[in-house]
């Protein structure tokens, strides 16, 4: 166990959705030190939907907790290749759920909100999460390099959608997995990260989605970085060489001060 570890109570392996196996299983990472917020946080991998597991982000999990002092859920979910879409969004609202009710988090789960968190196809799926959960239990949506518009990020990478859905999915599918079609005047603030080099997810995915939560008045914030190109780290958010996988600095820094801007004083 890491120093980081022993500030904080990990619990592995719990199940949100038994009857899913192992892709149900999340894991909870609780501060040792007393919080006065209802507020936990929902993580979400990557993997372009078809790969990964909870533990390929858990250096994220372990920053929110041990850094930021809130309870984590970080979780599994369906991957396309044992179902196609929309289990993994099934799925993650699953855990959202799990994670609103659950005696196992410190705090009153009458009054907890959360936000949702992740990267890459996480980031995707924590934004249609949080945009299909009822608005006043969400404090917040972060994607990091996530697809926000997939009708932009089709035009780019027609395979990665035959292999979300299976087959080759018609406008009306691509629009019901698409982020900007849940956007309401009730939508809760949105933060997007986002490398302009990234060549995993193009950065006009974010730009398009995020000029559609202008027009819908929502609360939408950016965090665009360059970074040099580095073999392996083609979205360009991690420190290379990190174990596990942590974000750059930068990024960590603008994500907090977002999550604090939403909670401290509570937004009315």
């Amino acid at each position: 166990m890491t120093g980081r570890e022993e500030l904080m109570n990990i619990r592995r392996n719990i199940s949100f959705l038994p009857e899913i196996g192992n892709f149900g299983l999340c894991d909870l990472f609780l501060p040792d030190r007393a919080s006065v917020t209802d507020i936990a946080v929902l993580t979400i991998h990557g993997g372009g939907w078809g790969a990964m597991s909870k533990e390929s982000f858990e250096g994220v999990a372990l920053w929110l907790c041990d850094e930021l002092g809130l309870p984590v859920c970080n979780i599994n979910y369906r991957l396309v290749g044992t179902a196609p879409w929309p289990a993994c969004g099934d799925d993650c609202l699953a855990a959202a759920d799990f994670l609103l009710k659950s005696s196992l988090i410190p705090g009153c789960p009458e009054k907890r909100r959360i936000f949702v968190l992740g990267g890459s196809a996480g980031g995707h799926l924590a934004l249609m999460t949080g945009l299909r959960l009822p608005p006043e239990k969400v404090e917040g949506i972060v994607s990091i390099s996530g697809i926000g518009d997939l009708e932009e990020d089709r035009a780019l990478d027609p395979a990665r959608y035959r292999g979300l859905f299976g087959h080759e999915p018609s406008e009306s599918e691509i629009r019901k997995a698409s982020p900007a079609s849940y956007l309401t005047p009730d939508s809760p603030p949105i933060f997007c990260t986002h490398e302009f080099g990234d060549i995993v997810v193009p950065i006009a995915s974010a730009k398009s989605f995020l000029e559609a939560v202008r027009k819908n008045g929502t609360v939408g914030e950016t965090f665009f970085y360059s970074k040099p190109e580095e073999t392996g780290y083609s979205h360009r958010i991690w420190i290379p060489g990190s174990d596990p996988h942590k974000l750059y600095a930068e990024v960590e820094t603008a994500i907090a001060a977002f999550i604090k801007r939403q909670t401290n004083p509570h937004r009315s």
